[in-house]
């Protein structure tokens, strides 16, 4: 952020570019060929739309890729067995089922169900028979799971002995349409068809019925059965039915913020967000994160001896009205042993970690990405931070966990560990999801005097109470119990948890959701990766702090902390510096700007802070030819704007360069026309000094 003084009438203008838009790319042949033919039995209707809007080539190679691996169910191994199968389907239809046509075998019925299907268990075929078509029946054991019969038949016949083999349809076709010659003797009598047919074979006679075994037909009245078209469609539909679309609506919600290589490779994931106070009074996000087994790999070294990833994690947290106040960017380093690698392999895996934020309302948004397999995930969680008063008992949060425990520390603690409050460590419930028979950890903090307090716990599900603890409050500020949750059905609850005086009014309400499983084993996490704030880093918290602040434009409050900052000689949080001095200048202490500039000057050459801080610094204090020194290199270092060309302006028209002045006057017009202090500046420089 540069420094802003208002001068005159001079105003700020923010001047913007728009990018151009990326040219529509061209279908390549082989996209085209992959889009047209290769996966058109295979691809959801929301895939092809994806896969058509794409602009580049990188972009569809990148969708094809994840295409597939959304559909390989053994990732473990090198092969994709799905696309291979998927593939050697597609050839075996184009040698076999283009032989009586003039169509490639993939465009004909039989080709689609086989793509579509695979092979049979048992195929008969019908030919050379004096009364009955040639006709194939594929015997088929179906997977119930994608809502298909045990077992089914196809029908596949030539109509008349002509042209190639189309699928049969017992209500649009008839039965009588497999016997040769006799279509039109026998007229719409279905049951006098069906008895020859029976003759030939049974199976045939029942399959030109129904396809369904398990549907009951009526074999003497020649009645096919009602259900046909339904088990067709579920047989067209049925190589797209345990497709997850997370990766899809991921794209659609998030692939413009990450890069081509993982714009397709999104997968969900758990997560829970919780608001803890440090001892200090830092008031710091907590985030859990969980990744289950299938989405989360790792590579290993030649003897196997260890398993290791880098995970890339981006926080983002705006206001309610967008306003960007904290990003972050780390990598995490995960380096596993066997041992734990066989809980990954078998449990989630799950990353926390926490970071400051002040008082405020907030959407917070965690990117975490794997560089092995160019997988991510999101977290998303909304926050309010109040504006405790200290003096005053509240509770500051509530953490819904499935275990607490107490650890030992044998060392100074040198950073807040996520989810660990002094030496008690909390294990939290990734969306706060819970098992029938399990126990939920109820953790509450308490700020201020809170002794003769209690808390009270509430679960509560459509405004019914069904279960109460209460419990002392701590004076060490943590107070922990338990809900059991026996005898209880599945569903969405709400704990609502209340600090309770001696009197018995609630000084302080929070609730939380709470969603029970009908399972009453669920999922922990196998491997926690934990970190934390490093408090031990001189000033970091009230760096933070005043960093949030400085882009909430509450510059009163961050000028407290920068100031903090500053007086801790920490390097690293030399921005501080910079930031403070802008501070001081809005309110007209240059000379305290100085102090904190003076000394960057050499080391920060060419920081556009630091220059166009000492010109502002220097033109309060009427140092009028020093200030043009800075400005001038402050607009080599950064576009201009108009606030920074009307004070160099100034300085021009107060140390009598007239030419300088009119000619930087009419630079700031071109940035913003509706300047009428400049404007009356320009008119009175050509008039006295003859410039036009």
């Amino acid at each position: 952020m540069f420094y802003k003084i208002s001068f005159i009438s001079l105003l700020f203008v923010c001047v913007t570019t728009a990018g151009a838009e990326e040219p529509a790319f061209e279908l390549s042949s082989k996209h085209k060929t992959w889009i047209e033919e290769e996966v058109l039995y295979v691809i959801l209707e929301q895939e092809r739309e994806i896969f058509l809007s794409l602009q580049t080539e990188k972009e569809r190679n990148q969708f094809i890729k994840a295409f597939w691996r959304k559909r390989d169910a053994n990732r473990i191994t090198p092969t994709n067995e799905f696309k291979e199968e998927h593939y050697r389907r597609i050839n075996y239809a184009n040698s076999n089922f283009g032989r009586d046509t003039f169509r490639e075998g993939w465009r004909t019925d039989r080709g689609r169900f086989y793509i579509k299907l695979g092979d049979p268990q048992h195929v008969t075929r019908f030919e050379g028979y004096s009364q009955v078509v040639a006709s194939e029946l594929w015997f088929y054991e179906g997977e119930t799971r994608l809502g298909l019969p045990a077992f089914f038949y196809l029908l596949f016949y030539r109509e008349q002995d002509f042209g190639e083999y189309r699928l049969f349809s017992p209500l649009a076709d008839g039965s009588q349409a497999l016997l040769k010659g006799h279509a039109g003797f026998l007229g719409s009598d279905s049951s006098q068809a069906v008895r020859l047919l029976r003759q030939v074979s049974p199976e045939l006679a029942a399959a030109s019925m129904s396809f369904d075994l398990s549907d009951p037909t009526d074999l003497n009245r020649g009645r096919p059965a009602m259900g046909h078209e339904i088990l067709i469609a579920r047989l067209e539909d049925s190589p797209m039915r345990l497709v997850r679309t997370d990766y899809m609506e991921g794209w659609l919600r998030y692939g413009n913020r990450v890069s081509v290589e993982y714009a397709f490779n999104y997968f969900s994931s758990r997560n829970v967000f919780s608001l803890l106070v440090e001892p200090s009074g830092a008031k710091l996000v907590n985030y859990s994160i969980e990744i289950d087994p299938q989405n989360f790999a790792l590579e290993t070294d030649e003897s196997k001896s260890k398993f290791y990833t880098t995970l890339d994690i981006s926080i983002e947290v705006r206001t309610t009205e967008g306003i960007l106040v904290f990003t972050n960017n780390k990598e995490a380093y995960i380096e596993l042993t066997p041992s734990q690698m066989q809980k990954v392999y078998a449990q989630p895996f799950a990353y926390q970690d926490n970071f400051p934020l002040v008082s405020g309302r907030y959407e917070i948004t965690v990117f975490v990405r794997n560089r092995l397999t160019h997988q991510y995930t999101v977290a998303e969680g909304k926050m309010e931070v109040p504006r405790f008063e200290t003096d005053k008992p509240v509770l500051t949060d509530v953490v819904l966990a499935f275990d607490t425990r107490e650890i030992e520390s044998s060392s100074p603690v040198q950073s807040v560990g996520a989810y660990q409050l002094k030496n008690i460590r909390i294990q939290p419930a990734a969306d706060n999801l819970f098992g029938v028979g399990e126990s939920i950890h109820l953790v509450a903090q308490t700020l201020g005097e809170v002794s003769n307090y209690q808390v009270v716990f509430e679960l509560n599900k459509d405004g019914k109470t069904d279960k109460i603890v209460e419990t002392e409050a701590r004076e060490s500020g943590l107070t922990i119990d338990s809900l059991q949750l026996d005898k209880m059905e599945g569903g969405r609850y709400e704990i609502i948890s209340r600090l309770v005086s001696s009197a018995g009014e609630t000084v302080s309400e929070i609730k939380v959701p709470v969603t029970v499983s009908p399972r009453s084993n669920l999922d922990r996490p196998g491997f926690v990766y934990r970190r934390g704030i490093n408090t031990n880093i001189s000033g970091i918290l009230e760096f933070a702090k005043g960093e949030q602040l400085w882009r909430l434009s509450r510059f009163d409050e961050a000028k407290s902390s920068f100031e903090f900052v500053t007086k801790t000689g920490n390097k690293r949080f030399v921005s501080a510096h910079w930031k403070l001095a802008s501070i001081y200048l809005q309110d007209k202490r240059s000379d305290d700007a100085l102090t904190l500039l003076k000394p960057l000057e050499k080391e920060f050459p060419h920081r556009v802070e630091v220059q166009e801080g000492l010109g502002w610094a220097m033109y309060l204090n009427k140092q009028y030819e020093a200030a043009i020194t800075y400005f001038v290199r402050a607009l080599e270092l950064r576009f201009p704007d108009a606030s920074l060309l009307n004070a160099l302006g100034d300085c021009y028209q107060k140390t009598r360069n007239s030419q300088a002045s009119l000619k930087t006057y009419r630079m700031s017009l071109e940035l913003d026309a509706d300047q009428p202090g400049v404007k009356a500046r320009i008119a009175l420089l050509e008039k006295t000094s003859g410039f036009f």
